[in-house]
């Protein structure tokens, strides 16, 4: 791992220690045609996502990767940091990667929050990255209000496959949350 980029552009050094409960986040290089395709969606595409997770590692490697392959990025170390930089941004985020399992406030407390808030900011497009990968913990980010579940540790072809599904355009009128029912 080219520990480089992370120096370069450090977002957050306020937490020193990774959270025990979470999973890795790979960076490998490009190794097929579809991957290929998708970063270059995303290179020609860019825009502006804020990385969730209370893992600084975690949080500085997403980033890095998305850095990479074009995507502005800020940084926000759990829920409540997550609310406030939604609500108090300059321009909108494209788009928000959010870890579910945090301290305090959740990924799924946060995401309520976020699609309570009026305008254009409650629609913003926001991904689960997580390691809970049973059913039962998509259908609570879906049912929260998540577009999209992103299982850790995160493959790159995965995460911009699902930035690319929210942010491309042509999106139809009415789909820009999907909700579904819990699991029973």
């Amino acid at each position: 791992m080219n520990h480089n980029i992370l120096h370069r552009q450090p977002q957050d050094t306020r937490h020193i220690e990774p959270a025990p409960h979470s999973a890795p986040v790979s960076l490998t290089a490009s190794s097929s045609p579809t991957e290929d395709r998708l970063i270059a969606w995303a290179m020609a595409r860019g825009g502006r996502l804020l990385v969730v997770d209370d893992s600084p590692t975690n949080r500085l490697l997403t980033a890095a990767l998305m850095r990479k392959v074009g995507f502005t990025v800020d940084t926000a170390d759990g829920g409540a940091e997550a609310i406030a930089s939604v609500t108090m941004a300059e321009t909108p985020y494209d788009a928000v990667l959010m870890d579910v399992a945090m301290p305090d406030v959740d990924g799924i407390a946060a995401t309520l929050a976020i699609r309570a808030m009026t305008g254009p900011r409650a629609m913003v497009p926001i991904i689960a990255v997580t390691a809970h990968g049973f059913a039962e913990d998509r259908d609570r980010c879906v049912f929260a209000g998540m577009n999209d579940y992103v299982p850790k540790p995160v493959r790159r072809p995965e995460l911009l496959a699902a930035l690319k599904r929210w942010l491309e355009p042509g999106m139809p009128e009415g789909e820009t949350v999907r909700r579904t029912s819990p699991a029973p």
